[in-house]
C-alpha cells in the first residue's frame, strides 16, 4: 500500500498535486534553493506520503561520552566562561548529562539507556573524581580508557564502537552542559521525525551562534515542546543511529585526523560528518537541549547558562575523591 501511495503521489506531481498523510507536514518547494543539499533532503524526507519507520531499534539509547582531564591535554588554554578549573568544569557538565539521562529514563521507562564513558587517559586525581561521580548515576554506566591518546583517536574509537550499535546513539564531549529535559526532548523529536519521514536524522543539541552571522536557508518545524531548525552543519557532538554511522562510515573514518597538525583539515566536520546532511535531514533546537560551555561566542543567543550551572553542584563524595 505504501508503494502504491508513493506511485499515485508521483504521478500527480505534474498536475500540481501531492499526496501526504492527513495532518502531516507539508513543506513547500523553494525552486531557487533546490540545489542546496540539506534543503532538498529535508523537504523530500518530510514530503514522504507513506513513511515507514527506518531500519533499526529506536527503543535503545547509548550515550558515548568522551572525557579527557589531564594537564598536558592539547586544548585551547583560554579560561572557560565558568571561571573554574578544567576538572570542575568538566565534572559539572558531566553531572548535567547524568541528570538529563536519568530524567530520560524516568519519563521513558520503556527506553533502554546506557552511558559509556571513553576516557582519554585523564590524570589520576581527576579520574578518581570522575569515577566517584559516575557511581552516583542511576543508569547503567561503563567507563573505559581509550586505546590511544588524542582527540582524533578517541573520536575515531567512539564512532567505531557506535557503528555496531542497533540503537539511537549520542556522541558527546565532556564540556556540554545539558538541560534536565534535554535528552528526553531530543529522543522524542528523533523518534517523531523517524515516524514522519521514514528516515534517520542527525540532531545537534544547540543552535550555533554563527547561524545568525552566516545565514543559510532553513525550514522551521514544531516539535512537542520547542521549534527545530533544519541545519547542514554540526560539531562532532550529535545524535543519530548506529546504522547511520555504519552505512556512511566513509564520512567518519577521517575523524582520526582531528588534532593532527598536518592532516587536521581532513578530520574537520566539513570534510567528515557534515556530509551526512547530503543524505539525511539534520536539525537543531531553537530552545537548547545542551550547550557547548566553553566560551560565550559559542553559545546560542539569549541563553543564560548560569542557573543550570549553579544547580550542578558536585556530590561530597566526588570532592573527597582524589
Amino acid at each position: 500500500m505504501n508503494d502504491l501511495v508513493k506511485f499515485i503521489s508521483k504521478s500527480l506531481e505534474p498536475l500540481g498535486y501531492h499526496v501526504r498523510p492527513r495532518g502531516g507536514l507539508n513543506l513547500l518547494k523553494i525552486p531557487n534553493l533546490e540545489k542546496d543539499g540539506h534543503i532538498n533532503i529535508t523537504r523530500r524526507a518530510l514530503d514522504n506520503p507513506a513513511p515507514q519507520l527506518p531500519d533499526g531499534n529506536l527503543d535503545n539509547v547509548v550515550i558515548y561520552l568522551r572525557t579527557c582531564m589531564r594537564e598536558k591535554r592539547n586544548i585551547d588554554t583560554r579560561p572557560r566562561c565558568t571561571g573554574v578549573d578544567m576538572t570542575e568544569h568538566s565534572l559539572r557538565c558531566i553531572l548535567s548529562l547524568i541528570h538529563s539521562a536519568e530524567y530520560l529514563k524516568k519519563t521513558n521507562p520503556e527506553t533502554t539507556i546506557e552511558l559509556r564513558v571513553l576516557d582519554d587517559h585523564s590524570d589520576p586525581a581527576p579520574l578518581a573524581k570522575l569515577t566517584a561521580l559516575l557511581k552516583t548515576a542511576k543508569i547503567p554506566v561503563k567507563i573505559e580508557t581509550t586505546v590511544e591518546k588524542g582527540q582524533g583517536e578517541s573520536l575515531h574509537e567512539q564512532f567505531s564502537r557506535g557503528r555496531g550499535d542497533d540503537s539511537i546513539v549520542y556522541f558527546c564531549e565532556d564540556d556540554f552542559l545539558h538541560e534536565e529535559d534535554g535528552l528526553a526532548a531530543m529522543i522524542k523529536f528523533y523518534r517523531d521525525i523517524a515516524a514522519a519521514t521514514g528516515s534517520h536524522s542527525v540532531l545537534y543539541p544547540q543552535e550555533h551562534n554563527s547561524l545568525y552571522s552566516h545565514h543559510y536557508p532553513s525550514y522551521i518545524v514544531a516539535g512537542e515542546d520547542r521549534h527545530w531548525r533544519s541545519v547542514r552543519h554540526a560539531t562532532h557532538t550529535f545524535i543519530t543511529h548506529g546504522k547511520v554511522v555504519d552505512k556512511y562510515w566513509r564520512y567518519f573514518e577521517n575523524t582520526k585526523f582531528v588534532g593532527n597538525r598536518k592532516k587536521r583539515k581532513l578530520g574537520s566536520e566539513a570534510r567528515t560528518t557534515n556530509n551526512l546532511f547530503k543524505y539525511i535531514p539534520g536539525f537543531s533546537p531553537l530552545k537548547p537541549c545542551a550547550v557547548h560551555l566553553q566560551f560565550e561566542e559559542l553559545l546560542p543567543p539569549f541563553y543564560d547558562w548560569r542557573p543550570l550551572w549553579e544547580g550542578c553542584v558536585l556530590p561530597s563524595e566526588v570532592d573527597r575523591a582524589a
